[in-house]
């Protein structure tokens, strides 16, 4: 943990953007909001290089990957693919032809791990 307490503030900063990005498909010019990696380093006088390591080390970190329920952004939890998948028995289904009182004990379920 001693490793965040130095180094310039831009650059965790650069990172940390970088991370949450990273996971959000900020790099994808066909979503919106878009943005390069140069753009975020120039924005803050970085180096792509050293904020993407930083960036690296935060989703160690916080295991931060897509699809992520606590950084992925509204939209992508919306279009999350796997979202209508659950597991019964030891195998995974689409939740959409269940029975209606079972989609909502797993939609409330799901709203409790959140």
């Amino acid at each position: 943990m001693h490793r965040f307490l130095y180094g310039r503030l831009e650059i965790w900063a650069a990172a940390v953007i970088h991370a949450i990005g990273s996971i959000n498909f900020l790099f994808d010019p066909s979503f919106k909001p878009y943005a390069s990696v140069s753009d975020i380093s120039k924005y803050f006088g970085t180096s792509k290089s050293t904020a993407t390591q930083k960036s690296k080390q935060i989703r160690d970190m916080f295991k931060m990957r897509v699809w992520d329920r606590e950084f992925s952004t509204t939209h992508m939890m919306e279009h999350n693919p796997f979202s209508k998948l659950v597991m019964i028995d030891r195998f995974i289904v689409s939740i959409d032809p269940l029975p209606p009182e079972l989609r909502e004990t797993i939609s409330r379920n799901r709203n409790q791990e959140k």
